[in-house]
């Protein structure tokens, strides 16, 4: 596709890790990036202005996934050492670890609160966790294979998770049991993630494709061949219009979930991408993925939905035109005229067009 100045486009980039980068993150409220890798360290990098990045070490082996908390004060790591670290990143990046499961823990996420911390493993096990405590609340069993990503709803009273065992599980954080299972995947899901709204539930998967499920029934509503190869992470738009896929084809997707079609394909990397990330107001996105290296990203999506929004105007505009005019009685004035005016039904074709 031809470039335009709407488009996407990358403003930084960044090289730091040694080995592959797993997750990145954004600050909640400064412009700081945090990646996990395989080399057992997360960094910590800052792109609005040329101060000094920091890297964090603890872990025993390699990070899986990383998340900060919501007032940015905390950031907890999910490492292959089978353990989560809960890290204060200032400069000597101090951390409190505990044995969080009995094998690799693939995954970790706050409750939207910062009270809470939900965690998944290969051990099959789905667990929360008090932070400030450090104590164990209660286990989420029903998986029978691996539990790649679990995440909490907007308002934390569901969590929803996905597994090698091919299926999606939707979970009562208060009853402690699952209340929906979704088993129509062809293959696992790698990621999963809720909708902003908390109304809906994305999906990366192992055969390439995204899929959304309405969360009110568990039907499938949007499907999309998006990648040919595996979709390794999702990140939805804060506005929730969007949403963003990194795959092993090493290519970047944004899907217009309105229009219900793919609007972009990006290409940055030189490897597979493991991981992408909206920013919290949606203006930038990060990924980073086998070729170790994070880059920054200018979304320019707004643009889109103004076009978007202009155009939807524009036909209600016309549409209440062509009612008035329909409306209209024009009395006949000339002898031997039927009428000095006959108004046709018109119509009005937009396009959006986006290269």
């Amino acid at each position: 596709m031809s470039g335009t100045e709407d488009d996407p486009v990358v403003l930084k980039n960044f090289l730091g890790h040694k080995k592959d980068i797993t997750s990145v993150k954004f600050h909640p409220e400064e412009l700081k990036v945090a990646t996990s890798s395989l080399d057992k360290s997360f960094i910590v990098y800052n792109f609005n202005n040329n101060s000094r990045c920091n890297r964090y070490v603890g872990h025993t082996e390699a990070i899986n996934d990383i998340d900060y908390a919501p007032s940015g004060e905390l950031v907890a790591t999910a490492s292959q050492d089978r353990t989560v670290r809960v890290w204060v990143p200032k400069v000597r990046g101090e951390s409190l670890g505990f044995r969080a499961h009995t094998s690799a823990v693939r995954s970790v996420q706050f409750s939207s609160d910062g009270k809470e911390l939900i965690t998944s493993s290969n051990d099959k096990v789905i667990k929360l966790w008090k932070i400030h405590q450090r104590r164990f609340l209660t286990s989420y069993v029903g998986h029978t294979h691996w539990v790649h990503c679990v995440r909490f709803s907007p308002d934390n009273r569901l969590i929803v998770s996905c597994s090698e065992d091919k299926s999606i599980k939707l979970w009562d954080v208060a009853a402690g049991q699952c209340i929906r299972t979704i088993t129509e995947l062809k293959g696992p899901a790698t990621y999963v993630d809720f909708h902003p709204s908390g109304g809906a539930i994305g999906t990366a998967n192992t055969d390439g494709s995204v899929k959304i499920y309405e969360l009110r029934t568990g039907s499938l509503h949007q499907y999309y061949k998006a990648h040919t190869d595996v979709v390794n992470k999702i990140s939805y738009h804060p506005n929730g219009n969007f949403m963003i896929t990194a795959s092993e084809d090493s290519t970047i997707k944004i899907l217009d979930i309105l229009e219900g079609r793919p609007i972009y394909t990006l290409k940055g990397h030189t490897g597979g991408i493991s991981s992408v990330s909206f920013s919290p107001d949606g203006s930038y996105f990060a990924s980073g993925g086998r070729d170790k290296e994070l880059l920054i990203w200018e979304s320019n999506l707004e643009q889109h939905d103004t076009r978007r929004s202009q155009i939807k105007r524009s036909s209600v505009e016309t549409e209440e035109i062509e009612k008035e005019l329909k409306s209209l009685q024009f009395e006949d004035e000339t002898e031997g005229s039927d009428e000095l005016f006959k108004n046709k039904d018109r119509e009005s074709k937009h396009e959006l067009l986006v290269s």
